[in-house]
This record gives C-alpha cells, structure tokens and sequence, in this order.
C-alpha cells in the first residue's frame, strides 16, 4: 500500500457512523427509499475500509470521498456532545440506533435528540434538574421515544406528526407552582413519541 494511500486502512465505528448518517438524511430527503436505505446501511456496517464505504454513498450529495483521504481517528461526530462551560444544552442522538437516559443523570436547561430511525427512552424522574423549565427538542421521525416525567410534573407539547406520526401524553400540560415544567417540541414523522409519568401497574416495554 503506497504511503498515502489510506483507502485500504480499516474503518472505526464512528466512522461507520458517520456514513450512516449520510445515509439517513438522504433518505429523509428522498434520495433514497426505505428498501435502499435498509440495504445500504447493512453495507455499511459491515464495512471493513474506507475504499468499502465510498461505494455506498458515491451517487449522494454528501458522498464519502473524503474518507478515502482521512487521517485513522480522524474526528467523527460523538453520540452525545458534552456540556462545555456556558452551554446549557445536552445533545444525543439515537439514529438507528437505541438510547437510554434515566436514573441519576444531570439534565441541563435545554435537551435535543435526535432519534431518527431509532428508539429513546428518557426518563426524568431520578434525573438532577436544576431550572424550573426544562426545553426537550425531539426528532423522532421514522422512530419512536418515550419521554417519561417525574410524578407531578407538567408538560407543553408542540411537536408535528402530521405525516402518519402519533403523539400521545398522559401528562397535564397547564404549568403549576413547585414541580419541573416542561416544554417539548420537534417532530415526529412517520414516528411515535409518549409522554407520560410512570405507568401504574401492567407490563411496560420501556420499564
């Protein structure tokens, strides 16, 4: 292999990632249809090179050329961006993928997720929150989350499921005195998003 020829070097998960991404937002673009998407990330994942991963996205937009010029632990974009200091906002992402928040976790002024393709579950009620109002922006388009609050707690919901999306909350969305309020918005196409408080007795998947 010529020394600057990093086609054949191997690919890590992130960078696995990355691709995958490329992937679903071009299908949440139209460029591609479900079966192509489905198809196309099974490629990916089961990529071992960067010169495996440039054929899969070569006819997008945002294709994977660079990839075959990318330095090995080149940055890739991280499934949670850590709070640095000033920012009060916690960003995930579940893309394809499946992602859990509960028991003690620190819950910041304002979360994003976005859960595109996968499944969230974020459940407040042992969480450490330290604002009256916490602000919840969620994409759960083409996926699903379940968004569970702390007993009493209140919820504004404004999030689009117009497009074959389902919203439901159990929740009372009139703010009070003295409990967490939240403020949730986003969208959820061709998805599902619950918001509830914990559910009283039966069998729950999310539990």
């Amino acid at each position: 292999m010529a020394p600057n020829d990093m086609s054949r070097m191997r690919i890590s998960d992130g960078e696995r990632d990355q691709v995958a991404e490329i992937l679903r937002e071009a299908a949440g673009e139209g460029r591609l249809d479900l079966d192509e998407l489905d198809d196309r990330l099974n490629a990916v994942y089961a990529a071992k090179t960067y010169a495996d991963l440039e054929p899969i996205v070569a006819d997008l937009p945002a294709g994977a050329g660079n990839f075959s010029t990318a330095a090995p632990g080149g940055t890739v974009a991280s499934r949670e961006a850590p709070l640095v200091p000033g920012d009060q906002t916690l960003r995930l992402k579940a893309q394809g993928n499946s992602l859990v928040r509960k028991g003690d976790w620190t819950v910041p002024q304002r979360v994003e997720v976005d859960a595109r393709f996968g499944s969230t579950r974020l459940d407040f009620r042992e969480a450490r929150i330290s604002t009256p109002v916490v602000e919840v922006w969620v994409d759960t388009s083409w996926g699903g989350a379940d968004i569970i609050l702390p007993e009493g707690a209140t919820a504004e919901i404004d999030v689009d499921s117009s497009w074959f999306g389902s919203l439901r909350s159990d929740v009372d969305s009139l703010r009070r005195a003295g409990v967490t309020h939240f403020v949730i918005t986003g969208q959820s196409q061709g998805g599902s998003l619950r918001v509830r408080h914990k559910r009283a007795g039966g069998w729950n998947p999310f539990a």
